[in-house]
């Protein structure tokens, strides 16, 4: 009887570790399986085009057959094997609609590869040490206010007390001697009005000593048009493309400066010079795509070469002969 008990303990043991091991086995595969179930930027990529090109021929269902992929899609594999989420819920709610809206779709669809296709934002190495430079210098590196001496806060509270001290028996005073307190008081008047004069003073005098150290701490004086142009080409030939267009973009502006057309300010910002350049459409046409490549170029970080600036070059000299043709 105890070995009958004892096979049927072992047989119910290896079925159960059988049944553990399928388990396990079933785990391991669904684990497998999740993960190449992530596609890769380009496999995600070509199931935009699909469904971007079924919404552009207003094909519901091969646009269904896409977006059932895009939909059941909530991770991207990059190329550097980060992976990250995403959500095309916004497809499924398109789609829900008995007349679905394709040239809305299509746009949505274009625009996210679109946005594909832009390079990804990358900040410079030394981005920290250009921040920590900028809100060093001026106006942000300004010392503040000095405080108030504590000698004069002495003396105003001196002056108080004696004040208070005159006051409090003036109502005892007799007549005879009102002249006394009123002389009295006018003297303390001169003093209180002297010494607001010298607070005054210190303060004027710190003023200037705090601004004049300012402009010794500005930064360099701005050069000509002519000066920013060469400074572009001696730049492109040590191969820094990349601050040889800014100096490109730096003459155009000074440019505009010299021929009374655009201020130069370096306070301004692009958008700000180009609506002060509306007055004038022939200029505005001009420097709106040279503003765009430098911000691309400088903000963007889009890769230069010898072939853009030369590029980017021709725009700053077509500029330069229209608005000197407009201003002859």
């Amino acid at each position: 009887m105890h070995r009958i008990l004892y096979m049927r303990w072992q047989s119910m043991r290896l079925l159960f570790s059988s049944v553990a091991c399928v388990a396990l086995c079933c785990l391991l595969v669904a684990s497998t399986a999740a993960q190449s179930a992530i596609p890769d930027t380009t496999v995600y990529e070509s199931w935009l085009r699909e469904a971007f090109t079924a919404a552009q021929r207003r094909d519901r269902v091969g646009l269904e057959e896409a977006a059932d992929r895009l939909i059941a899609t909530t991770a991207v594999r990059l190329p550097d094997g980060t992976v990250v989420s995403v959500s095309n819920a916004w497809l499924q709610d398109a789609l829900s609609s008995p007349t679905p809206d394709f040239p809305l779709i299509a746009a949505r669809l274009g625009a996210l590869i679109d946005a594909r296709a832009l390079p990804m934002p990358s900040a410079p190495t030394d981005a920290l040490e250009r921040l920590d430079r900028l809100l060093s210098a001026p106006p942000f590196g300004r010392s503040e206010t000095p405080e108030t001496p504590q000698w004069l806060i002495d003396f105003f509270d001196w002056l108080a007390w004696v004040i208070e001290t005159l006051l409090r028996p003036l109502e005892a005073v007799p007549p005879a001697s009102t002249n006394v307190v009123a002389w009295l008081l006018t003297l303390v008047g001169i003093v209180l009005l002297l010494a607001v004069i010298v607070y005054l003073i210190i303060n004027l005098r710190r003023g200037m000593v705090r601004d004049a150290q300012i402009a010794a701490h500005s930064d360099d004086p701005v050069p000509t048009a002519a000066e920013a142009f060469d400074q572009a080409g001696a730049l492109a030939r040590d191969g820094d493309y990349r601050a040889a267009v800014r100096s490109l973009y730096l003459s155009a502006l000074l440019w505009l400066d010299e021929q009374d057309m655009v201020r130069y300010d370096r306070a301004l910002t692009n958008r700000e010079y180009l609506e002060r350049a509306q007055r004038n459409p022939a200029l505005l046409a001009r420097l709106t795509p040279v503003i765009e490549t430098f911000d691309q170029v400088w903000y963007g970080h889009a890769p230069v070469d010898a072939s853009a600036f030369a590029a980017y070059r021709q725009q700053i000299e077509a500029l330069r002969r229209e608005t000197g043709a407009q201003q002859a």
